[in-house]
């Protein structure tokens, strides 16, 4: 289940923002098509973050599929946004300020300063945990010391 769908993002930012960064036929209208790419695409970043901390898909502590916390579903549609401006959409500051404010907030997320609540840590299984230390097993010297060869 997405994050965000096309609709929240329209309920977010106003029918009129939403066709301004999806209409590319001039219809006036929000494009759903491309605002569900846009949201698909702000999911797999937001879910690089929050995979770091959290078993995904989101699942609830006990095991049940999760919906996505309302904290989400908002980066969620500030990155879309973001992410849909800059060529013939303008990139305002207040729009640039949101998506880092996003990214800061996610960062937090996956170091475990802000929590999403009652869902399921990542497992041995999924992601690294973040910081510890890394060991390396280390064998045979592959080449030979050239200095004896020449």
């Amino acid at each position: 289940m997405p994050y965000a769908t096309p609709q929240d993002l329209i309920a977010r930012l106003g029918e009129r923002e939403a066709a301004a960064i999806s209409d590319r036929s001039g219809t006036g209208v929000p494009d759903t098509a491309v605002l569900t790419k846009a949201l698909a695409d702000a999911e797999e970043e937001v879910n690089a973050y929050v995979g770091r901390r959290y078993r995904l898909p989101l699942m609830t502590s006990g095991g049940q599929p999760a919906s996505a916390p309302s904290f989400l579903v908002r980066i969620v549609v500030d990155i879309a946004r973001y992410r849909q401006t800059g060529t013939e959409i303008m990139e305002t500051e207040a729009i640039r300020m949101r998506f880092k404010d996003a990214l800061k907030a996610l960062e937090q997320v996956a170091n475990g300063g802000i929590s999403l609540g009652d869902l399921m840590l990542a497992s041995a299984g999924g992601p690294a945990s973040i910081g510890g230390s890394t060991a390396a097993r280390t064998s045979v010297k592959a080449f030979s010391d050239l200095r004896q060869v020449l």
